[in-house]
């Protein structure tokens, strides 16, 4: 029995993802919670996303298409327009991991103290096979991606929106970040199957920015930082991304 029923809103930003949006839509619509606002975010794409996204136009509540200033500025253009009491960004290439994701994590009562909901995730390997990659929130470590989590928008009324520039890849973590440890609870729900080959995969800068978050809001001291990122380094170095993949 549905103990509350809030309104969700799925925000999708895409921007030329003409192989991948209709997997996402179709996950966001296809949700057996009734009470979804959709929201998707298209930063004026040219190669016929636009064309699968108005197939469904009938299921999705706001779509604007327009140019932004990255994925974070349209993430906050989504969220300026979002009128649910809950938030979650499943964004191009990204899925619900099944049809009945929202209708589990609300079927009990969420505590009025908690205002940020995360899972552990369905990561995808370049073979297209997924294995279950583990999230984790304590006072020493935040491990999240925005696609397994979920949480109150009021959080933004706070903490404030994404930060909006070229030279910071990681607004989403450094949000995470300020959310009160004790207002934080991981579900055993797995929310999505996650893509993981964005922009935040790509390159050493936007670990090199979490490790320097972690250190600036203290979840590690700055030597913690510097081994972990030593160790991060020679781990890859040993064992690439592609074995890595195959042992799990």
């Amino acid at each position: 029995m549905m103990h509350n029923s809030p309104k969700i809103t799925v925000i999708t930003v895409c921007y030329n993802a003409v192989s991948e949006i209709e997997c996402t839509i179709l996950s966001v619509i296809n949700q057996l919670y009734t009470n979804i606002e959709y929201i998707i975010v298209d930063g004026a794409s040219t190669d016929g996303t636009l064309d699968i996204i108005k197939k469904y136009s009938a299921k999705i509540s706001i779509l604007i298409s327009e140019p932004d200033k990255g994925i974070y500025d349209a993430m906050n253009k989504g969220l300026k327009l979002a009128s649910g009491e809950w938030i979650n960004f499943m964004n191009a290439g990204d899925c619900f991991s099944d049809n009945n994701v929202l209708n589990s994590i609300f079927s009990l009562e969420i505590p009025s103290n908690k205002s940020f909901l995360y899972s552990d995730i369905y990561s995808r390997k370049k073979n297209g096979h997924y294995y279950i990659n583990i999230m984790n929130v304590t006072e020493h470590e935040c491990k999240l991606v925005h696609q397994s989590v979920i949480y109150r928008k009021c959080l933004h009324d706070e903490y404030g929106y994404y930060a909006v520039t070229n030279k910071i890849i990681v607004s989403d973590y450094l949000f995470f970040l300020r959310v009160p440890i004790d207002q934080i609870m991981k579900i055993n729900t797995i929310i999505a199957k996650y893509a993981a080959f964005g922009i935040s995969e790509q390159g050493l800068w936007c670990l090199q920015q979490s490790c320097c978050a972690d250190v600036v809001f203290r979840k590690r001291s700055f030597w913690t930082m510097i081994i972990r990122y030593i160790l991060i380094r020679i781990k890859s170095i040993i064992i690439p991304r592609r074995i890595n993949e195959l042992l799990k």
